[in-house]
């Protein structure tokens, strides 16, 4: 469930807004709308209000969600690789000799290499 914390409300605007619609939904539909809602971080209406207004692109609004979760995951992957091998390059630098742990650290620069042209390709495909 979307926590208050986890929310932004819109900004408001001059005048308010004045106008608001009832939707009505089945049990199947209804909870179809909640775990989009879930999986977007919105709320049921805010998630409603995204959608008509995104003009076609509905798709974008969950799977935004789970591209910026994916991107993170592989920023924060990038950041703790990076230090590896600069605590590695400072290492050979120091004794003159390559560490054998190296090449586990290369290894996981190329897994997250590939892992990142994975998710460009699937962002192609969207």
């Amino acid at each position: 469930m979307v926590t208050v914390a986890e929310r932004r409300r819109r900004a408001n605007v001059t005048g308010g807004r004045r106008h608001s619609w009832q939707v009505t939904a089945s049990d199947e539909e209804a909870a179809a709308l909640v775990v989009k809602a879930e999986q977007a971080r919105k709320t049921v209406p805010a998630l409603l209000f995204d959608a008509a207004m995104a003009e076609g692109r509905t798709e974008t609004l969950v799977v935004g969600v789970e591209i910026r979760d994916e991107l993170t995951a592989i920023r924060n992957m990038m950041r703790a690789l990076g230090n590896n091998v600069n605590q590695l390059a400072k290492h050979a630098n120091a004794t003159g000799e390559f560490p054998a742990e190296a090449h586990a650290a290369i290894t996981a620069v190329q897994r997250t290499a590939a892992r990142i042209n994975d998710t460009l390709l699937e962002l192609g495909q969207r």
